[in-house]
């Protein structure tokens, strides 16, 4: 039986439509129907009506990048030290020995809080992780992570057949990726249509060790046997990138937190996308990405949680906070939440079924918390 869903507002997310109000939307086995005012959609409707309340709905919310291999590691590692130290403490955890409990525990915490799809990186447990996802009900696109020297002999991407997602590839880094698994990585996601993913510009580090500088933690993956033949191509991570042809409009790229203004220009024109990590570049203490450059440059944005052993939680709406608080200038409530919504779903490759309230899309809804509906009343 078709339900009609009503509320004070509703934020759509269909680029340059007004925020509804008294608004109304109408499914039927799970689909968005109609979406307009309640004074247009309830005389004609016949079902059930559930008044939702004083709310704004906005589309269901998609974590662009976590890393739930790690979900029981939340509060060990320690915060606000840096990323050597960081990477120190968390390589002396067992971090392959993931608790089923704590994993089903950050899933329920993820859709508690109004998460619908998430963005996974998985170093060792694709397949696992992309099938605790589907049994979750959360819609997925898993990332198998290519990490050092050696092409795989066959595929990055694991088989699957999954209703609710697919399997993908992502580049760990520019430095402990070698770059002939890269192009690889890359060219399989592009052959199968998939978006890839990388971790970009997210430490200070990280430009010393493309730049062929002293860097500690170089010093530390030498010293357990990686990166004994690196040769640094002298360039800052972004252009690397670009030179690598990593970087295109199915590529998401991961906290570039250490840009450059030409940096911003050079994923702009790729067409890539963003995904920022403010609160885990916060909690390591690697720095503040130039959230208002990248916006005020027209780049795509998203959020991510990244990991539980870089974050307090899984809640995106905490994210989202987090960077309006500490945002410098103007953050309009559709940029604000298109970070958590439409990007990331178009980026996934969930635009067709996500990241919009619109006839045809899945009945998948948020409520907007007070914490960010009240800073644009």
């Amino acid at each position: 039986m078709p339900e009609l869903f009503r509320a004070a507002k509703a934020a759509t997310m269909i680029p340059g439509a007004p925020v509804i109000h008294d608004a109304a939307i109408v499914v039927h086995q799970g689909i968005i129907r109609e979406v307009g005012t309640h004074a247009d959609l309830a005389p004609a409707f016949s079902g059930t009506t559930t008044d939702l309340g004083d709310v704004t709905l906005a589309p269901g919310l998609v974590n662009a990048h976590s890393h739930l291999e790690l979900a029981h590691l939340r509060g060990v590692c320690p915060s606000g030290r840096g990323f050597v130290t960081w990477v120190e403490d968390l390589l002396a955890q067992p971090i392959f020995d993931l608790d089923p409990d704590l994993l089903d525990a950050a899933l329920d915490e993820l859709k508690r809080t109004g998460t619908v799809m998430v963005g996974d990186i998985a170093t060792r447990f694709a397949k696992r992780m992309a099938g605790e996802l589907e049994a979750s009900g959360l819609f997925f696109r898993v990332f198998t992570e290519a990490i050092g020297e050696a092409l795989p002999k066959k595929t990055f991407i694991p088989a699957g057949d999954f209703r609710n997602g697919a399997l993908s590839v992502a580049g760990h880094s520019l430095y402990t990726t070698h770059v002939d698994v890269l192009r690889a990585a890359k060219a399989e996601a592009s052959a199968r249509n998939l978006p890839f993913s990388l971790h970009l510009a997210e430490h200070d580090d990280e430009v010393a060790i493309m730049a062929g500088e002293p860097s500690a933690f170089l010093d530390l993956l030498q010293a357990r046997g990686r990166l004994l033949d690196f040769a640094p191509p002298k360039k800052r991570p972004v252009q690397q990138a670009a030179d690598l042809r990593l970087l295109d409009p199915t590529t998401l790229a991961v906290h570039c937190v250490k840009v450059t203004d030409r940096d911003i220009e050079t994923v702009r024109d790729s067409g890539a996308t963003i995904c920022l990590c403010p609160r885990s570049n916060e909690y390591i203490g690697v720095g503040r990405a130039p959230w208002e450059k990248w916006l005020a440059s027209g780049t795509p944005l998203c959020l991510g949680t990244d990991s539980l052993a870089s974050n307090t939680d899984l809640d995106l709406w905490n994210e989202a906070a987090y960077l309006k608080e500490h945002f410098n200038g103007e953050l309009g409530l559709e940029d604000l939440l298109a970070t958590i919504t439409r990007t990331p779903a178009n980026i996934l490759g969930a635009g067709g079924e996500l990241g919009t309230l619109e006839p045809g899309k899945r009945a998948a809804f948020s409520i907007v918390p007070q914490k960010i509906s009240e800073c644009y009343q």
